[in-house]
């Protein structure tokens, strides 16, 4: 088998992001400033395998496993380097020469090759060119997001036969449909919007038609495809990620037309969903250097139901951001090409935040001034805010007191489910295992680090609550009893991690002398007790080692 050149493996890692590769098979969440993920290579219970998109690597705590993309996806998918290398070209149509001197092309270049040819025709058709300058797009903008028209269905079939591409991959890819034992084009007298991959790779297609028949969908995107996942892509966002982390902001709109508009008025942050739902999926781009987040949906009813469920799952996965809210049912686009540019500045600058918004968007269904309704209204409240952290519900308490006009003390939740319930007297040590647990529940950064050095072991009188949380059991009453009742603070990083180091070490301490009077054999217990007095020093030097039972 022909080995691949040096230069074409250094480009291919130069053009792949490890995020992206391994979110095509689990999933994952940022934390600090790497992702976590469940290991796939062993029965992971919690989040063990750290994914470095710097580093370009990924390393299990627990199994060891390690190693770049290509490694991940030979383990993954039990594939050999060649074949491990050469579906990772595909995923992101990336060329790889052969030593032999002859290049893979295959799976490769049919849809870099098809936008090209969209483009290129656009320009050949004045009525679709008129069209989007009537749309306020200029020329500029046509070429940066490299907008096209497809031409009837014979003009696809006919570029591809010429170019000699595949007609197979490219009813794999969604270009084609088949018929009547006959091939179609997916995207017939449509105007192309090119979709890329968070690397500026071409992955699929989004067609509006201008047709007037109501039987023919407006717009129509891409099917899934082996490249091609709409609920992990964010449209426009290979040329918005350098001013999202110069801005740390990143605008989340509807439709392409919203993004280019945006792009166009100088708001280079922008980026929009692909007619699905803001999901786990896109997290871990929205994650990457927690960039505070702005939807800005349509004004009319639809789009702000859609950004009701957006705020409510961005703020229960605590992200930064609020809504924007635009005025008489306008939509981004609307407000650029009105040059309204000054108006949306103001909404953005006065985007409700994810919470509030949630919150008002529950209380209208009520009516409050019913005393049923209300109280109807408050136990809708009271649930959402259980679904947040406890330093978000006593944040919004207060607000949500005033929305519904109502005390307070309706919603001290301090009160509810714990009054039976008995803590632990204080103690150094209890108090310790307590701060760590309230940590845990406070911040999912603190959580992640903790359960890669402790177990249900290391706790004497809080192994139950310990158990409960990784279980992520957080609305048994002994949680409550727990974040409500503790005298613990919330720490930064390196305090916590510093906590935990102090915390283990005295575990180890204390280890000594249980295997000095343990009944084992002799020479395990001489390998027990050097092992442990090695990892004292290191907790004394300041690593973080974990520290086992006996």
């Amino acid at each position: 088998m022909a080995r691949f050149t040096e230069a074409s493996l250094a480009h291919l890692y130069e053009s792949i992001d490890i995020v992206d590769v391994i979110t095509q098979y689990i999933d994952v969440r940022k934390v600090g400033a790497n992702f976590m993920a469940l290991c796939p290579f062993h029965d992971d219970k919690t989040p063990s395998m750290s994914i470095s998109a710097i580093k370009g690597l990924y390393h299990c705590h627990a199994c060891g496993a390690s190693g770049n993309a290509i490694r991940f996806v030979m383990e993954y998918e039990r594939l050999s380097f060649h074949d491990a290398a050469q579906k990772i070209a595909a995923l992101f149509n990336v060329v790889l020469a052969y030593e032999k001197g002859y290049v893979e092309t295959k799976k490769t270049n049919l849809l870099p090759s098809l936008a090209l040819f969209y483009h290129n025709n656009l320009f050949k058709h004045n009525d679709m060119l008129q069209y989007l300058f009537s749309r306020a797009i200029n020329e500029d903008s046509i070429n940066e997001f490299e907008i096209g028209y497809s031409g009837n269905s014979y003009d696809t079939l006919r570029f591809l036969d010429e170019q000699k591409l595949s007609r197979k991959e490219a009813v794999e890819y969604g270009v084609l449909t088949q018929g009547n034992d006959r091939d179609y084009a997916r995207f017939a007298n449509r105007i192309i919007f090119p979709i890329h991959s968070s690397t500026g790779v071409v992955v699929g297609f989004g067609g509006r038609t201008l047709s007037a028949d109501k039987n023919v969908a407006k717009y129509l995107n891409s099917p899934q495809s082996k490249v091609f996942n709409k609920s992990k892509i964010l449209y426009g966002y290979h040329l918005a990620k350098q001013m999202i982390y110069k801005q740390k902001s990143i605008i989340v709109c509807e439709g392409y037309l919203d993004v280019i508009m945006l792009h166009q008025a100088g708001f280079k942050n922008a980026v929009a969903t692909l007619g699905t739902a803001l999901n786990e999926g896109h997290l871990y781009l929205l994650n990457k250097d927690n960039p505070r987040i702005y939807m800005c949906y349509d004004g009319d009813n639809a789009g702000i139901n859609a950004a009701f469920k957006a705020a409510k799952f961005l703020s229960q996965n605590s992200k930064d951001g609020g809504v924007v809210i635009l005025k008489d049912g306008l939509d981004p686009a609307d407000m650029i090409a009105q040059n309204k540019i000054e108006l949306f500045k103001d909404a953005l600058n006065n985007a409700m935040p994810f919470v509030e918004f949630v919150l008002r968007h529950i209380i209208k269904d009520f009516d409050i001034n019913n005393p049923m309704q209300k109280q109807n209204a408050l136990k809708a409240c009271k649930e959402y805010l259980h679904t947040l952290t406890p330093f978000l519900q006593d944040e919004y308490k207060q607000k949500c007191a005033s929305l519904l006009q109502i005390s307070p003390i309706y919603l001290d939740t301090k009160n509810q489910k714990t009054n039976h319930i008995e803590m632990p007297k204080d103690s150094t040590n209890n108090f310790a295992e307590e701060s760590i647990l309230y940590n845990m529940l406070e911040h999912k950064e603190h959580f992640y680090l903790a359960i890669n050095f402790l177990t249900k072991e290391h706790f004497q009188t809080y192994r139950h609550e310990f158990q409960l949380i990784c279980n992520q059991d957080y609305d048994n009453d002994r949680i409550y009893a727990l974040r409500f009742k503790t005298k613990a603070k919330i720490l930064n990083d390196e305090e916590f991690k510093e906590q935990l180091r102090i915390f283990l070490l005295q575990y180890a301490q204390d280890m000594l002398p249980k295997i000095a009077i343990s009944p084992i054999e002799s020479s395990l217990k001489f390998q027990q007790i050097k092992a442990l007095h090695e990892n004292i020093a290191k907790l004394k030097r300041g690593e973080l080692v974990s520290v086992g039972m006996v």
